[in-house]
């Protein structure tokens, strides 16, 4: 029965970037929107490194993921005008990873109140790793940006 919670969790955290990906279009045109290209949970780098993002990003770099956005990809040394492009197609990326994000948080809550709870853990980690993980990534990666922008 825990494989089958596992695939199905797989599933639909991967399903859910679909829906994060239209919900995000939809808004992506409203005034609200460029308030959250500034948006950040994590102020401390330190904590990026405590929570395992280091390893993230390894296994990100190093799996079929990377193949993933291939917006988001350095191929020469960017100027600022490609860096300022880059930096908005995080920002869109993270922001779909976050709708998709609390799309499955909702589900998970459902489960849980449903009685599922071992269903609902596993969906939660999966969620997590899937959803969440990238989203602190892109906005990491927008702070790094952030920083070669000012200089």
């Amino acid at each position: 029965m825990i494989s089958i919670y596992i695939f199905n969790s797989i599933a639909f955290t991967l399903g859910s970037w679909t829906i994060g990906l239209i919900l995000n279009n939809a808004i992506k045109n409203m005034a609200f929107y460029s308030k959250l290209s500034h948006f950040n949970f994590i102020k401390n780098e330190a904590t990026y490194h405590t929570i395992g993002m280091t390893a993230f990003k390894w296994a990100l770099k190093n799996s079929f993921f990377k193949y993933f956005n291939q917006k988001i990809k350095f191929e020469t040394r960017p100027s600022s005008t490609e860096l300022q492009a880059i930096r908005n197609e995080m920002t869109h990326s993270e922001i779909g990873h976050l709708i998709a994000f609390l799309f499955i948080f909702i589900i998970v809550i459902i489960k849980l109140v449903n009685g599922a709870l071992m269903y609902a853990a596993i969906l939660f980690m999966c969620n997590i790793v899937f959803n969440l993980y990238p989203s602190l990534l892109q906005q990491q990666n927008k702070k790094r940006i952030d920083r070669i922008l000012k200089q």
